[in-house]
């Protein structure tokens, strides 16, 4: 029978506001983007009644592979739920997920995260809020004075690949070109990872969160720039 306390998991650079801001009954116990490891072994351990993470960590590869993990682990009576932001207050909202049966199953030791390229469902009404559009022609943006490529954009954040390390929850400087101009954001780094390309070298593709200030102004950037059709909701 699942304990009478909560798991929340969230993003380091919005577990402060999560914190502050989002209300539940009972006992919490809080872990970041950077210990999912030990959120694991917590809710293996201890069998909480609800584990909540934040929307945000879920539409990256390192979420979408950990919420895999969590449903696998989670035990009958526990429920798992997104934390979004909606009217200005945290909250949070089911989390459905079509179970694929003829799916191999996934190892999820607590001691070792499921790898990022496990593909998971975003939840409907966070990709509802934020359409992520790919891009229409090829854009760089300057990344803390680096150039940087375009993968896709929303409101929300952005995909993009670096030559540049980009860490996860490094505040970063974007510029990204608008006609002569160059509109300037700040963003913070969700996840990132490694790839190497044909040529041998290294690059970092990353997912980032802009700031709640940029929201009005990319909206019409992202429809200016993007495809005209976004990416799907899954």
């Amino acid at each position: 029978m699942p304990s009478d306390f909560t798991v929340v998991i969230a993003d380091v650079t919005r577990m402060a506001a999560i914190r502050s801001g989002l209300r539940l009954p009972g006992r919490v116990v809080q872990f970041t983007n950077l210990t999912l490891s030990s959120a694991l072994d917590a809710i293996k351990r201890d069998e909480p009644k609800l584990v909540a993470i934040d929307a945000l960590l879920v539409q990256t590869q390192q979420g979408q592979g950990f919420i895999k993990c969590v449903e696998s682990l989670a035990k009958a009576g526990c429920a798992v739920r997104l934390i979004v932001r909606g009217n200005r207050a945290w909250t949070t909202t089911e989390h459905d997920v079509q179970r694929q049966t003829d799916a191999s199953p996934i190892d999820c030791d607590a001691a070792a995260p499921c790898p990022p390229s496990v593909v998971a469902a975003t939840a409907a009404a966070n990709t509802r809020r934020a359409p992520r559009f790919p891009m229409l022609d090829s854009l760089n943006a300057a990344v803390e004075g680096f150039q940087a490529s375009l993968v896709n954009i929303s409101v929300l954040g952005a995909q993009l690949v670096s030559q540049p390390v980009l860490r996860p929850g490094q505040t970063i400087r974007i510029a990204l070109p608008d006609d002569n101009e160059m509109l300037r954001l700040t963003a913070h780094v969700a996840w990132s990872t490694f790839q190497q390309t044909k040529l041998g070298t290294t690059v970092y593709r990353a997912g980032v969160a802009f700031t709640d200030a940029a929201q009005e102004t990319l909206d019409d950037y992202c429809r200016r720039y993007g495809a005209e059709n976004p990416l799907p909701s899954f």
